[in-house]
């Protein structure tokens, strides 16, 4: 049975983590030169310090169990998980991920008191040295769970991993430790294999983990792209491509609100552009407050907003037009010289479709036009009397 059981090659392995790992700490550094990201130069210098650990596995039949093949090589394979804990620590805003080093300086020097005191020992040292690996990625897992937000898949996959290494190396270990008992050759065969089986299967996991943080980079990436695109700057509300995005997908009936900050040019030129800007601020504050979480509401341009109300009649859409009109008739903004700036501002409304959207804007704004000229500091509907 034992002679139909596939053998992994160990060899072949070797060199396959080691241009894996090189390969990849490379992009990673390529990574980091782009964008700048101490998070990708960790990992990047974590990928190669495991490279070179298994470089020196590699180098065992040449040189023999030296101080770089075995104590060196070992060292530098866990420092692999240090640097992966310090680059989530630093990728999340984490402070000092140096204590990522602290926690892992216990496992290193137990590592390295064990690989020189039993240096020709090989099965000694692959049970320490998979069991601290296995303790140290449980530890990454749990610190995962407890500081960071799995709901990125990047770091479901960071846990998960993680999880299956700790327990591939603590399988490892096992099987480190049944063989060291004194078997007889036929029986460590089998196990043998295994071992090179449960090494295998925390390469693969390695190498899977690795690309986690180019995923969480991109999608992070991709998500403030979009945020750019559809959020005005000043106000942090939709911006006018946006809202009218979102507007035309509304279905049934609405109401629409048109704002405008009334004399909001003379706020600049008497008080300053900057006091313009915070009026802005305060402004987008107030509507947000004002309105539902259905709600919508985006910047048009300059001082004017536009309000979308969903399934609302012209009756209540004017009473939360009159409530954003009297809050705003109540709010001031301080200048840069000390004057305290009042506030006011003309709403036009109108009611209709979902799909009349564009219609509805401008109705409104000709609604508002006509509050401007009743005095402004009021609230108009379309279709009202003069």
């Amino acid at each position: 049975m034992h002679d139909q059981l596939f053998v992994p090659d160990l060899r072949t392995i070797l060199v396959m983590t080691i241009f894996v790992f090189a390969t990849q700490g490379f992009f990673l550094w390529q990574l980091y030169r782009i964008k700048r990201r101490p998070a990708f130069a960790l990992l990047a210098w974590g990928c190669g310090a495991f490279s070179l650990g298994f470089l020196g596995y590699f180098l065992r039949p040449l040189l023999g169990m030296t101080l770089f093949t075995v104590s060196v090589a070992n060292l530098l394979i866990l420092a692999y998980p240090v640097f992966l804990l310090a680059t989530l620590m630093q990728c999340h805003g984490i402070k000092r991920p140096i204590r990522a080093l602290y926690w892992g300086l216990p496992g290193l020097l137990a590592l390295g008191l064990v690989t020189l005191t039993h240096m020709q020992d090989g099965l000694m040292v692959v049970l320490v040295a998979s069991a601290i690996n296995g303790a140290y990625y449980l530890f990454i897992a749990a610190y995962a769970v407890r500081n960071l937000p799995l709901g990125e898949l990047s770091l479901r996959m960071t846990l998960v991993s993680n999880l299956a290494l700790a327990v591939t190396l603590f399988g490892r270990a096992g099987v480190a430790w049944v063989m060291m008992h004194n078997l007889a050759p036929a029986q460590a065969a089998p196990l043998a294999v295994w071992l090179s089986y449960t090494l295998l299967i925390a390469l693969f996991c390695l190498s899977a983990q690795i690309y986690g943080l180019p995923l969480q980079e991109f999608t992070r990436s991709e998500q403030t792209l979009r945020h750019l695109a559809s959020v005005d700057p000043l106000t942090e509300v939709q911006n006018r491509r946006a809202f009218f995005e979102q507007a035309n997908a509304i279905q049934g009936p609405v109401s629409v609100l048109m704002l405008d900050i009334d004399r909001f040019k003379t706020i600049n030129d008497r008080f300053g552009h900057a006091t313009g800007d915070r009026a802005i601020v305060v402004f987008a504050q107030l509507l947000r407050d004002a309105l539902r979480h259905d709600d919508l509401l985006g910047r048009m341009g300059g001082e004017e907003f536009a309000i979308v109300l969903p399934g609302v009649a012209r009756d209540r859409a004017t009473e939360v037009a009159e409530r954003i009109r009297s809050a705003c008739e109540a709010e001031t903004v301080l200048s840069d010289n000390g004057f305290r700036v009042r506030l006011t501002v003309s709403i036009g409304v109108a009611e209709g479709d979902g799909h009349q959207i564009d219609a509805l804007l401008k109705q409104a704004d000709l609604a508002l036009y006509q509050a401007k000229e009743n005095g402004r500091n009021q609230v108009a509907w379309a279709g009202q009397e003069a």
